[in-house]
């Protein structure tokens, strides 16, 4: 709840708008954001883009990016934290891909790794973050780091 409160106090007195692209997450960085009230002050809105379908659909990310890089990896990830920005005319956007479990994942990319990317007007920060654990925490953590991460990259 505290880093909760931390990122509403920054949107708002940094009068910042935030919009969310989640796949591996699947809402859960916008359903926390959501839990304060006036959040609606800054979080524009979000899209779950769960199936590769809807990230080539609705996010605008290329098919042959996605067969290249895979749907787990710091570029696609970027594209639908860049294209999320654009979408929702959003001072700042997160997005989350990776696997959490029990099945996916690849050798360079195992159950756990998630892909999390900041993209603001002039800059995209990714991280890869890996998780242990049942696919709730591995969520779970997820959507602790990506909005804690969301944070330092609003403070730079």
């Amino acid at each position: 709840m505290k880093l909760l409160l931390e990122l509403h106090d920054l949107c708002v007195e940094r009068g910042i708008s935030i919009s969310t692209a989640e796949s591996c997450t699947s809402g859960l960085i916008a359903s926390n954001i959501t839990t304060i009230s006036g959040s609606s002050v800054y979080f524009k809105g979000g899209v779950v883009a769960y199936q590769n379908s809807i990230k080539t659909d609705l996010l605008d990310i290329s098919e042959n990016l996605i067969n290249n890089k895979g749907e787990v990896s710091t570029e696609v990830v970027e594209k639908m934290a860049a294209n999320s920005l654009l979408k929702f005319q959003s001072d700042f956007s997160v997005a989350t891909s990776g696997y959490a479990g029990p099945n996916g994942g690849t050798k360079i990319n195992p159950v756990g790794t998630v892909f999390i990317s900041i993209a603001a007007k002039k800059k995209i920060s990714s991280r890869r973050f890996f998780f242990s654990g049942e696919r709730e925490y591995i969520a779970s953590q997820a959507t602790i780091k990506a909005i804690e991460f969301l944070i330092d990259e609003i403070k730079k």
